[in-house]
């Protein structure tokens, strides 16, 4: 190969890492806004299984749950600077076809999150009409 067609495939990789950083950063923003979101979400529907304690017991039944759920959440993501990174090619393809499979498994993922958005919704109007036909 030339020094001239080196340099030009050089470029066209920092160029198509440059456009990976971008996407990469439009993902990030993506990804806290909905985890923010589910924050929310999921504060205001612990905050309606409440309403469900009819004595003490049941509350407390409900808190010892919520408090199990609670402990298994993961915590959000520390900042930890990168380490020596490989620069082979052989690494970076490793690195990119792992991502493409989190990726595959977080659209999955994202599915069951959004079949799971309909069940609660559905609960929720169904709790709201036989509250609204109780007043």
């Amino acid at each position: 190969m030339s020094a001239s067609s080196d340099a030009e495939k050089s470029k066209r990789i920092e160029q198509t890492f440059d456009e990976f950083n971008e996407s990469w950063l439009v993902y990030w923003n993506a990804y806290i806004d909905l985890q923010n979101q589910l924050y929310e979400s999921l504060k205001s529907a612990r905050e309606v299984t409440w309403l469900g304690a009819t004595n003490l017991a049941k509350v407390s039944e409900i808190n010892a749950a919520q408090r199990q759920l609670f402990a298994t959440m993961p915590r959000r993501l520390d900042y930890v600077p990168l380490g020596q990174i490989n620069r082979s090619m052989d690494y970076a393809l490793s690195k990119i076809n792992e991502l493409l499979a989190a990726l595959f498994t977080e659209k999955e993922k994202c599915k069951r999150l959004e079949d799971a958005i309909d069940i609660l919704t559905d609960k929720a109007n169904k709790t709201k009409q036989e509250l609204q036909s109780e007043s």
